[in-house]
């Protein structure tokens, strides 16, 4: 676990926050763009229409994936405590 300073974990928090937000935004893209492009195609794929098929199961892997590199490329195990060392 990382001791960090108060301004420290006051930026790995809005690093992780940002990262959280691009994942889930990149996974609301894939779901609509995909959902609507192909719509209408006539298309099926597993038995349902190919823009459901994409659309849901991408946004899962999309997700997946996306979680498994915040995981190991952003977030950071610390503790998120008010108490300072020298106050014992």
């Amino acid at each position: 676990m990382k001791k960090l300073t108060k301004e420290e974990k006051h930026r790995q928090c809005m690093r992780e926050i940002r990262g959280t937000l691009l994942v889930a935004a990149i996974c609301c893209a894939w779901h609509i763009i995909t959902a609507f492009a192909l719509n209408g195609t006539g298309w099926y794929f597993l038995g349902m229409p190919a823009w459901f098929s994409v659309s849901v199961f991408g946004t899962i892997l999309i997700a997946l994936a996306g979680v498994r590199i915040l995981l190991k490329k952003v977030f950071v195990d610390f503790e998120y405590d008010e108490e300072e060392e020298g106050n014992s």
